[in-house]
């Protein structure tokens, strides 16, 4: 497959429309974002801090320490020929490489334990923070953006971290060391030698600047690159049996390209740093060079200060240079941090009201009233919904497609809120209550139910944590997976795989009814649990759902009419009303919606044929 590559973005300028990243954090300066990493991250590790400072304390003052000891080496042992200086000068630089050996491993492996930390604290609080969000942020995420978060994101901001304490600790302080013993050795050569400092850092601020804005597009980029893996990967039967294999590699290779293109012009700004401080460096050392020369040529100095004066700033360009890098570095990682903060202080979709209560035991009444509800301002799903489930009652929603049927689902445990009306359990408005305490009191049974790559046993058992095996055995075999389990070798012991991959759809629904049966909650909320299953496999799912749903309030979101036959009301969805119920055989009767509905699939006869 030949594709031609071709950015269908621009490098600069603003993102397309509903960018992750809102132009609030796009204007956020180094500082703040700084500022905020050492309050919220690098704080609570003051201790682990103030010891990796010392060390590179420690480091500085012998880097600067061995170059002062020069002028002694110069002037007293190889000019004045001191056999006494000749011991206590070797044995001083001997001492200053051990202490910069033990102060580089400690401060190495401090900043190092620090950056972990944070990485840790980081990941943890970011699952936290998106394990408490609803519908309408993982509607607005994609799974590969929320990866790249927890993984490249993460990483960069702990890089920055570490960077920014080794640079700040260890470089910036040997610089002040080193330019503290130039000034000692002659203050006005010092200054002249500094003068061309400043000529670096406009250029190198402009060039950071450059490379956070490359390094936000490639992590924007590479969030959609894990997104397009993710959704080709799990479609890919569906893309070669359509044939759309080239046009899938295209996406990707097209923002393959791009990632490409901002790596490159990101690098090519990094890049530049360097040769602006080779420039800046060779301009001190001539200036000083030419200077001192002609001061030890004139007699106004010695060999030695001069010498310690220029390995002094030789000794300089290292750290200068890095802290020059680490500006442009740091872009990167404060990149990174900028999105991930703008994740972590989204507000929740949903909140529990202060003093919320908890739910009180009940029989599981259900109740809607004047129920409103939007996925998009002006676009309404759900208009002006009432209805009544009275505990033990079935209730079966049909309609066509879009017809609001699943978010009125979604409404029961508060997966999503009302705009308008209430939602109640047993009497409470579900906007009062805990959510913990709602969810303990909901089970849910949807058309793709979702396994664990865990056993079978470890799949039944998740809503109900320390269930006895006799229980999960139970479950199991009111859900009618007996017969599976005793014919795998391992029984309730055997791995699903991932997503339940090992079992075919039917095991897999019955599996979540079983799980559903263990929980042993109230009110029974069904989406649409057979419409992927065969007409056999159906019968069998069936008659674990009445096992499931006897003596509980239940509401199912049905397509195959055949599957509700007995439920004890049946309503009728369409355009976001509740346009007719009533009981099957009344409906019929009636030659209204239903009857439609019924006309345009098949028949109950027919569908249990």
């Amino acid at each position: 497959m030949s594709q031609t590559l071709t950015p269908t973005r621009p490098l600069d300028g603003e993102d397309a429309p509903g960018h992750a990243v809102s132009s609030l954090w796009r204007a956020t300066g180094t500082m703040p974002l700084m500022r905020r990493l050492m309050r919220e991250y690098l704080a609570p590790h003051r201790r682990t801090l103030v010891l990796a400072v010392a060390c590179m304390l420690a480091m500085a003052l012998a880097t600067a320490g061995t170059a002062w000891l020069l002028e002694p080496a110069i002037n007293q042992v190889f000019l004045g020929r001191d056999p006494d200086a000749l011991w206590w000068v070797s044995g001083a630089i001997l001492v200053a490489f051990l202490v910069r050996a033990a102060g580089n491993y400690g401060q190495t492996l401090l900043v190092a334990r620090i950056g972990f930390a944070i990485l840790a604290e980081a990941r943890d609080r970011l699952y936290a923070k998106v394990a408490a969000m609803e519908l309408r942020f993982f509607q607005a995420h994609t799974t590969g953006e929320l990866v790249n978060r927890f993984t490249l994101d993460i990483h960069r901001m702990r890089f920055a971290v570490a960077n920014a304490v080794t640079g700040l600790g260890r470089d910036l302080v040997t610089l002040a060391a080193l330019a503290a013993l130039v000034v000692y050795q002659d203050w006005v050569l010092a200054l002249i030698a500094f003068l061309g400092a400043p000529l670096a850092v406009v250029p190198v601020r402009r060039l950071a600047r450059k490379v956070r804005t490359r390094a936000r597009h490639a992590q924007e980029e590479t969030g959609r690159l894990n997104a397009l893996l993710y959704q080709s990967l799990r479609g890919l039967r569906v893309i070669r049996v359509d044939g759309r294999g080239d046009h899938v590699y295209g996406r990707v290779a097209t923002v393959i390209d791009r990632i490409f293109q901002r790596q490159v012009s990101g690098e090519r700004a990094r890049t530049l740093v360097t040769p602006i401080m080779e420039l800046a460096t060779g301009l001190a050392l001539g200036v000083a060079l030419v200077m001192g020369g002609h001061r030890i040529l004139s007699g106004g100095s010695d060999a030695g200060s001069l010498t310690s004066l220029l390995a002094a700033l030789l000794m300089a360009y290292q750290p200068a240079k890095r802290l020059a890098n680490l500006y442009s570095i740091l872009q990167e990682g404060l990149a990174a941090t900028e999105r991930l903060f703008a994740l972590m202080d989204t507000p929740p979709d949903l909140a529990e009201r202060p003093g919320a209560l908890i739910l009180p035991q009940g029989p599981g009444r259900l109740s809607l009233r004047g129920v409103h509800f939007s996925h998009v301002p002006g676009v309404p799903v759900l208009r002006g919904i009432d209805l009544d489930v009275a505990p033990g009652e079935m209730v079966a929603l049909v309609g066509a497609s879009g017809a609001g049927k699943s978010t009125l689902l979604n409404l029961i445990p508060r997966f999503l809120d009302v705009d308008a009306g209430s939602v109640r359990v047993d009497g409470h408005d579900v906007r009062d209550l805990t959510l913990a305490s709602l969810r303990a009191r909901v089970a849910l049974v949807t058309q793709e139910p979702f396994l664990f790559d865990d056993t079978i046993g470890g799949n039944i058992a998740f809503g109900r944590p320390g269930a006895s095996r006799a229980d999960i055995e139970a479950a199991a075999r009111a859900a009618d997976l007996e017969d599976l389990i005793t014919r795998l070798p391992r029984g309730l012991d055997t791995p699903v795989g991932e997503v339940g991959g090992r079992l075919s759809g039917g095991e897999r629904q019955r599996l979540a009814i079983a799980r559903a049966i263990l929980k042993d909650a109230p009110v029974l909320l069904l989406d649409e649990p057979t419409s992927a299953l065969d007409t056999a496999t159906e019968r069998r799912v069936q008659t674990a759902l009445a096992a499931l749903s006897r003596g509980r309030t239940t509401l199912v979101v049905a397509h195959r009419l055949s599957t509700i036959v007995d439920a004890d009301r049946i309503c009728v969805v369409e355009a976001g009303r509740i346009i007719e119920q009533g009981h099957h055989d009344d409906l019929v009767m009636r030659a209204g919606a239903f009857a439609r509905l019924q006309r345009a699939g098949p028949s109950p006869e027919a569908s249990a044929r």
